[in-house]
């Protein structure tokens, strides 16, 4: 086998932290922005059916209760689609901030343990300056 050096040993420690960051965050901003367009779009989906619930409303005020109402069974319908766009917009919503989250602290872990490697590499370089004098 062959031995590195202790140079060589830091160099790969510095690459690894700062690259497992990085991939870290990027692999959470990738599925953060995919669960803010998930997100987006049952919102979109939750505003267009209460919007058509208001609009079946406005024909017949009593449609959702009144079973005898010729819009009962729309009402229902989009009553129930809302509902449901509802829930749906809310765990979309949790899985967006669930992934935000950690890449906003991967991505600020990158650039922390970037300026921390270069001021250790500074030190490094400092004392093998003084051992070399």
């Amino acid at each position: 086998m062959f031995k590195l050096d202790k140079k060589k040993k830091r160099s790969l420690a510095y690459v690894g932290i700062i690259g497992g960051c990085a991939v870290l965050a990027l692999t959470f901003f990738s599925i953060c922005q995919f669960e803010k367009a998930k997100y987006k779009a049952s919102e979109t989906m939750r505003s267009s059916c209460q919007m058509s619930l208001d609009n079946v409303k406005a024909k017949d005020a009593d449609a959702l209760t009144d079973e005898a109402s010729v819009w009962h069974d729309l009402a229902v319908f989009w009553d129930s689609a809302t509902t449901d766009f509802t829930n749906i917009s809310n765990q979309n919503a949790g899985a967006y901030k669930g992934t935000a989250i950690p890449a906003y602290i991967f991505s600020m872990a990158t650039l922390v343990s970037f300026g921390l490697v270069l001021k250790d590499a500074e030190k490094v370089k400092e004392q093998e300056e003084k051992e070399v004098a």
